[in-house]
């Protein structure tokens, strides 16, 4: 059984004046992992092959990049929109379970 996962990591940014807290920004990144390193290879060759590119920088624990046109993806379009497309739709997996509290999805393929 293979298996595929998409994890969210969340950062908080918070902006201090003479220790006054000012603002928090909240910022969403997405990290897919497959059990079998040549799916991600295939995953970054179909984003390359509609025109996008995903790397994801370690250091900064972020998804970088351009995203795909993928015509059923007209408006706002988020990575995480793209990797679940991929992986339900493309790759052929199917929904096992969350990883809680809300951190991401597992997906499992025979």
């Amino acid at each position: 059984m293979r298996t595929a996962k998409i994890i969210r990591h969340r950062h908080k940014y918070h902006h201090y004046l003479n220790d006054d807290l000012k603002s928090v920004k909240e910022e969403t990144f997405f990290k897919i992992v497959f059990s079998e390193p040549a799916e991600f290879d295939q995953f970054r060759e179909w984003i390359a092959q509609h025109g996008g590119e995903y790397n994801y920088n370690k250091d900064e624990s972020r998804q970088e990049g351009k995203f795909p046109k993928v015509p059923m993806f007209h408006d706002e379009i988020c990575w995480c929109d793209i990797m679940t497309y991929y992986i339900l739709h493309v790759a052929g997996y199917k929904y096992h379970s969350s990883i809680h509290p809300y951190k991401g999805e597992v997906y499992v393929k025979e």
